[in-house]
């Protein structure tokens, strides 16, 4: 079961977008102002509020719909071919690679 290089690129793709919206949500500019408002209206030391900064924490959460919508849609062959094995197994795989390549960014 080897897959092409297009389906490789296809998850190369979720990977970075999960990757990106993770950055978006936790440390953009952009969005600063949001997330401090959103802070500001939580109790002191929420989870919540812990997991808007935290991008290892946040990519598990963006990663599990994503995994999900990439199995519904996409042809790349899957290894068992159960949505409840593969979707949780490729959501923890992008949530990994998301908090590795947040350690490759300059100045984490």
């Amino acid at each position: 079961m080897l897959i092409s290089v297009t389906e490789l690129i296809e998850i190369v793709v979720v990977l970075f977008v999960v990757a990106r919206v993770t950055r978006l949500v936790t440390a953009d500019e952009i969005t600063r102002r949001p997330r401090e408002a959103i802070v500001r209206r939580l109790p002191e030391g929420s989870p919540c509020a812990y997991l808007l900064f935290c991008r290892w924490c946040l990519s598990v959460w963006i990663a599990a719909p994503a995994a999900a919508a990439w199995w519904h849609l996409s042809d790349v062959p899957r290894w068992s071919g159960y949505w409840w094995v593969d979707v949780p197994t490729v959501a923890l795989a992008l949530s990994y690679a998301t908090g590795l390549l947040v350690r490759a960014e300059p100045g984490e």
